[in-house]
């Protein structure tokens, strides 16, 4: 392995992991959430995972009838041949009441009809069917030029209750101090642009190092627990909600 190739996912991977949730804030809340469905979502009960990419999270429902869908085209780089359906959000190809439960995580702000899609998971799962959503309100452009959308709290609660659901729960991706943590992880990226010469990315290693141990571990593990200063918390880096179909 090239050392000067060690990305953000292989650095967290060497973390013990009650550091690495708390470094990984961009994700903390959506693997809550979907903890949280794994617990609901009875054995043998039919999920569907809007969305699903390369079915990262089909462990979570090991217990149940996972069905994973993506259009798979947001990254080229990402291999989409676990999926169980090739197909598309806004016209999803299962008939009504198909589903106990539904996931959309980090998917909504990729699909230009986002209400569109959420009248087709409503469509498509059963009444009294959870579903399970995440999407973000303060982010990068990112898998573009599939990339549409950014979401507030207000914004979801229109997309579900006019889609025939009902908001059960829905709560922040962190507040101020959150957003804050996840920018300054990636700040070596800016001050350190990576050089041709390998002498060059040589010499820059031990700066880059300590730049990394600052903004990457200690400045966030401190704004992981200085976060609860902000009782608000509209300065987010998105949202996840609970719904259920009526």
């Amino acid at each position: 392995m090239n050392p000067f190739n060690f990305g953000r996912h292989q650095q967290l991977a060497l973390l013990p992991d009650w550091l690495h949730r708390r470094i990984e804030v961009n994700r903390y809340e959506s693997y809550r959430l979907l903890e949280q469905a794994r617990e609901q979502t009875p054995p043998g009960a039919r999920v569907l995972d809007a969305g699903a990419g390369e079915g990262q999270y089909k462990h979570y429902f090991a217990h149940t009838r996972y069905t994973g869908l993506d259009l798979a085209v947001g990254d080229h780089a990402w291999n989409y041949t676990a999926l169980d359906v090739l197909g598309d959000l806004r016209q999803l190809p299962f008939p009504d009441n198909s589903f106990d439960a539904a996931v959309c995580i980090q998917t909504l702000e990729h699909v230009n009809e986002p209400m569109r899609v959420i009248n087709e998971i409503g469509r498509v799962l059963k009444p009294g069917g959870r579903f399970y959503l995440s999407a973000p309100m303060s982010w990068h452009q990112h898998q573009k030029p599939h990339d549409y959308f950014r979401y507030t709290s207000f914004g979801f609660r229109y997309l579900l209750e006019n889609s025939g659901m009902q908001v059960v729960e829905m709560r922040p991706m962190g507040g101020y101090f959150w957003f804050l943590s996840f920018n300054l992880q990636l700040l070596h990226y800016w001050l350190f642009p990576k050089p041709k010469s390998f002498w060059l990315q040589l010499l820059q290693m031990p700066f880059k190092l300590a730049t990394q141990a600052i903004f990457f571990i200690a400045i966030p593990l401190l704004f992981f627990y200085l976060d609860r200063l902000d009782k608000v918390k509209d300065h987010t880096m998105g949202w996840v909600c609970m719904a259920e179909k009526i």
